[in-house]
């Protein structure tokens, strides 16, 4: 969300977050659900892991002191969650396959993107049940992961991870249920962004009188 930059040695940076400023990183985008074939199953590899949350804050000068004053705000984005896998269900009768949901997008700004639900890529919808899409997150929350496509009872795709915000982390994909086989894991939530990253080695002190939500010695500027 902002970087500081490098700055001559002489130079004593602060960064002041005023009672009605805010620094935010960028919420991660859930992960997509496992798409399903009639007769094949659920893909392997078409989970998704959620992507991570951005950071708010990087220091490339050194030393940098960070001031929040009460009212600011300096948040790291937060990890989307992880796609559901697929499930499989084999008997004399029938053979249905079902697609798992996608995951929850994670809190920041922008906030993060809803993951795909898994797709029916062929077939016929007695063969495969499609999963339902994430939901999106927001400022301050996570989005709800989405539900796997449901085929007749016999088998239901894992239900997508939520998304990462201040009370939750990122989450995985869920549980098949009723499937007697899996194809591959579940998606991976992703990580959540810091508040404040910095150069290795360089000094910063962050005071806090407002809201700091995130790491503030994470290192590395990219």
């Amino acid at each position: 969300a902002l970087r500081t930059g490098s700055w001559d040695s002489s130079v004593a940076l602060q960064v002041d977050i005023g009672s009605s400023g805010a620094i935010y990183g960028a919420g991660g985008a859930g992960g997509d659900g496992a798409d399903g074939y009639s007769d094949y199953g659920p893909v392997t590899g078409s989970v998704g892991n959620g992507s991570n949350g951005n950071s708010a804050l990087g220091i490339e000068h050194n030393p940098t002191t960070v001031s929040v004053v009460s009212g600011g705000k300096l948040i790291g984005g937060y990890g989307g969650g992880g796609g559901g896998q697929g499930g499989r269900d084999v008997d004399p009768g029938a053979d249905r396959t079902s697609c798992g949901g996608g995951g929850g997008g994670g809190a920041g700004k922008p906030a993060g993107a809803a993951g795909e639900g898994g797709q029916r890529l062929s077939g016929g919808g007695d063969e495969v049940a499609s999963g339902s899409d994430g939901g999106s997150g927001s400022l301050t929350s996570g989005g709800a992961g989405g539900d796997g496509g449901n085929n007749r009872n016999e088998t239901i795709g894992a239900r997508g991870g939520v998304g990462g915000d201040n009370e939750q982390s990122a989450g995985a994909g869920g549980s098949v249920y009723n499937g007697s086989e899996t194809y591959g894991g579940n998606g991976a939530g992703g990580a959540d962004g810091a508040a404040v990253r910095r150069t290795s080695g360089y000094t910063v002190t962050v005071n806090n009188s407002g809201t700091v939500e995130g790491s503030t010695t994470a290192t590395g500027v990219a």
